[in-house]
């Protein structure tokens, strides 16, 4: 594929305003497109939320306080220590083994890779709704992915 230049990319840019000026795509086809994104995960496990120490602290915890969310299934075991840093979260948490994961939250998705003890660390997560995948080393044909829950 040919490189764009300079002039290539203005009148890009120029049709694309034009586009959006005139012609934008609606809300709903943007949402019903994000949706369809689920189906690339259509053979993954769900693994649900066993375990939120919110729910067991209520009316306890501080702005400052973490808050650990333990999700199960039959494949897997995902823990979650969530912090809180204004608008962002960080996420330090635990697989069960090896994997490579993949957290969605509203700004888009962090990918990070576990130690060989399961271990992770993700920065820079919005606050709102997350889900991670979690792809194993050992059968990534049977990744889970834990239901979303807001952080």
């Amino acid at each position: 594929m040919a490189e764009l230049d300079a002039r290539d990319v203005r009148l890009l840019a120029q049709v694309h305003g034009a586009l959006e000026e005139h012609d934008p795509v609606p809300q709903a086809v943007i949402d019903a497109a994000k949706e369809s994104l689920t189906w690339l995960s259509i053979d993954a496990e769900l693994a649900s939320l066993a375990d939120d120490s919110a729910l067991a602290s209520a009316g306890v915890r501080t702005e400052t306080a973490a808050r650990v969310l333990t999700f199960e299934c039959s494949t897997g075991v995902v823990v979650l220590e969530v912090t809180s840093r204004g608008d962002e979260r960080r996420l330090v948490g635990q697989a069960d083994r090896a994997a490579l994961l993949q957290v969605r939250h509203r700004g888009g998705t962090v990918e990070v890779a576990t130690d060989e003890h399961g271990r992770f660390r993700a920065e820079g997560v919005l606050s709102g709704p997350v889900s991670v995948v979690c792809t194993f080393q050992d059968s990534p044909e049977a990744p889970i992915v834990t239901s979303w829950v807001v952080v």
